[in-house]
């Protein structure tokens, strides 16, 4: 009993910390740690501390959990979803995956209203509904409201240049997860290309230009969203700046002259500086306060520049390439001998212009020396260029950038109908879709992931089940059940993922060991492309799965 007890709280332990510290970032870390105090309310259920008496809301580390506080004041722990996840109504947790929407629609989604709803005045919308890829630092609504009322006036005046530009200063042209947020770095901005500024502690706090990050993460087709606790403003002037031109420091910068010290924070570089007020400066004695003021040593002494950080970036564009390199297991069922086919193959692994993974977004185009457009999809947990899926992170070189990916590229020859067609294995189905009338639905624009039965999986069927099918809305259902109403590659499944059908309630779909299921039921082959959607083989008819 109670030895079995101490043993099973120890292996909850090591387990816990294990998981945690395999995290790869400290914020990846603190979440983990969320995610696995919500656990038994739920899959996809993060637990979060609230400061009593404010709107702030955390994900909890290890110490804050204990000690039930944040900075030494006292929190409420409440359960929610885990970024990117929703509740379904009489289900446990938050089992479904949000969809993946544009920016503007994710800022509704994630709460930060004000931000959408000033997006719409400054006529940033379009922007962010349209093509590209972008991170937002979105300011939450209660970030809005706490600007004092003279600057908020001044911004959402008629004169929208001024809140299109802080709108700007928000933004980065290009996709950057809280991974890709590491400490000490700066990215230029979409405002006049000024820097903001990252810190990416050790206790799992990220902070852009001192706002912290309170909800990351946030994908979107064209980008991610952070929510951040503060509206944030540019970094323009240089320390010495900022202490010459507060009165409160005048003290100071007699001190900081005096020490020759005013060349040094003139210079760029990342300092912080403790500043001692007209205020401080009184409480020493006067005659203390006068021998250290003529003494440069001591007043050198004096000053702490507790964290120093420089870099210098230069980027320099050549007319260059991108290669999509597939790891070697793709090629297992290839021959590798230089044929006119290989050739042709491999050309068009090679992108005509050089890309970061960063910069794709949902929809896009690339064209390949082969002379072939290929499609980038994007997924809540995968960037996808047709059927391959790239690495977390790009290889670059000087001329040319690498994008590892998980498979060969097999680009789209026609529509659903054209590839179910073109592949014996699915002739029945071919006949049972003819019957059904739904050969124009799968021949026009469109998104679809069919889970295509083969001639195996009609034959498998018992024979009481085949004669339904004579009927041609019963044969209609069953096949539109097997249709999803948006598109998903193989690569981009995971645990817990839902898709609606064109009938009926929801397939679920999981992947274990490369191997796609839908409902329990394996898929044989996944990924043949289509101009309209996808194509997922399976060998035994898809069933709704029946509720426990």
């Amino acid at each position: 009993g109670r030895e079995m007890k101490r043993l099973t709280w120890f292996a909850l332990a090591i387990t816990l910390i294990a998981t945690v510290f395999a995290a790869k970032t400290p914020y990846q870390a603190v979440l983990q740690h969320s995610r696995i105090r919500g656990r038994p309310h739920g899959p996809n259920v993060c637990a979060m501390q609230n400061i009593q008496g404010t709107d702030k809301k955390y994900f909890t580390n290890c110490k804050q959990w204990y000690h039930r506080k944040i900075c030494g004041k006292p929190t409420v722990v409440s359960y929610e979803c885990c970024p990117g996840y929703e509740k379904v109504i009489g289900e446990k947790g938050c089992p479904a995956a949000l969809p993946l929407v544009n920016i503007y629609k994710t800022l509704g989604v994630v709460g930060a209203t004000t931000t959408k709803m000033y997006s719409e005045r400054a006529n940033l919308q379009e922007e962010i509904e349209g093509p590209g890829s972008f991170t937002f630092f979105a300011p939450s609504s209660e970030a809005w409201a706490a600007l004092p009322t003279e600057i908020l006036d001044a911004l959402v005046s008629n004169v929208n240049i001024e809140l299109l530009n802080a709108l700007h200063y928000h933004m980065i042209n290009k996709r950057l997860t809280s991974d890709d947020l590491k400490h000490g770095t700066s990215f230029p901005s979409m405002y006049q290309d000024f820097d903001v500024h990252i810190h990416h502690y050790s206790n799992g706090i990220v902070t852009v230009n001192c706002a912290r990050l309170v909800k990351t993460d946030q994908h979107a087709t064209n980008g991610i969203v952070h929510v951040v606790d503060r509206v944030i403003t540019a970094i323009t002037n240089n320390v010495n700046s900022l202490i010459d031109t507060d009165d409160d420091l005048d003290t100071l910068r007699t001190a900081v002259a005096a020490a020759g010290l005013t060349s040094l924070l003139e210079n760029e570089g990342s300092y912080t500086i403790f500043a001692p007020t007209n205020e401080a400066f009184e409480k020493i004695p006067p005659e203390t306060l006068t021998r250290i003021l003529g003494d440069p040593v001591s007043l050198k002494g004096t000053f702490a520049l507790l964290y120093f950080h420089f870099c210098c970036h230069l980027v320099i564009i050549f007319w260059s390439r991108t290669l999509l390199a597939p790891l070697n297991d793709a090629f297992k069922d290839k021959s590798l001998a230089m044929t006119p086919d290989m050739k042709k193959l491999l050309r068009n692994h090679i992108l005509k212009e050089k890309f970061s993974s960063k910069c794709l977004y949902h929809g896009q185009e690339l064209e390949t020396l082969g002379g072939l457009k290929l499609r980038v999809f994007v997924f809540r947990n995968s960037l996808c260029i047709e059927n391959a899926c790239i690495a977390a992170h790009d290889k670059n070189g000087r001329f040319a950038n690498m994008f590892i990916v998980d498979k060969l590229l097999t680009p789209p020859m026609g529509t659903v109908m054209d590839v179910l067609k073109a592949d014996d294995r699915f002739s029945t189905l071919v006949g049972a879709i003819q019957r059904a009338g739904l050969t124009e639905l799968l021949n026009e624009k469109g998104a679809y992931t069919f889970f295509a039965p083969t001639n195996a999986a009609f034959s498998a069927m018992p024979p009481a089940d085949l004669n339904k099918l004579m009927n041609p809305k019963e044969l209609a259902n069953l096949l539109r059940y097997h249709i999803g109403e948006e598109f998903l590659v193989s690569g981009a499944v995971t645990p817990h993922t839902r898709m609606k059908p064109l009938t009926g309630e929801k397939l679920e779909l999981g992947a274990l060991n490369s191997t796609v299921y839908v409902n329990r039921v394996p898929v044989v082959e996944a990924d043949l492309m289509a101009t309209n959607g996808v194509v997922h083989a399976v060998d035994v008819i898809v069933k709704p799965l029946r509720k426990p």
